[in-house]
């Protein structure tokens, strides 16, 4: 995960820098990109640094956890994006899609922490 970050960042360095032309907006673009791979690598050093102290970082409960709350928020995406297609399919809206894949990402992260944390407290 250290070098995917890397490599994540430098592609929002690259795309700050360069400023292709297909890009609407390169400084955003780039500092998501950033945003990411800096996250990435913090979360990697973080990893690090409690496996040399002993700690253990992640287990089977863990990783159950997780796929619970994977499965949920799987489960939920699925509805919510066959409802959006069948209601975009029978109306006349023309909407962008940027303002719909931007609400189905923070519905997805936010709703995968909610399945997350709830599995945790119940576990």
């Amino acid at each position: 995960m250290l070098v995917i970050g890397a490599i994540i960042a430098l592609i929002g360095v690259a795309i700050h820098i360069l400023e292709p032309g297909w890009i609407i907006n390169p400084s955003g673009t780039g500092g998501a990109f950033v945003g990411a791979g800096v996250a990435l690598i913090v979360i990697s050093i973080r990893s690090i640094r409690l496996q040399k102290k002993g700690t253990v970082v992640e287990d089977e409960r863990i990783f159950h956890i997780a796929e619970k709350a994977s499965h949920k928020t799987l489960t939920i995406l699925i509805i919510l994006e066959g409802v959006l297609m069948a209601f975009f399919g029978v109306t006349a809206f023309d909407i962008q899609a940027y303002p719909i894949v931007s609400l189905l990402f923070a519905i997805t992260m936010l709703s995968y922490a909610g399945f997350y944390y709830c599995y945790k407290r119940q576990m």
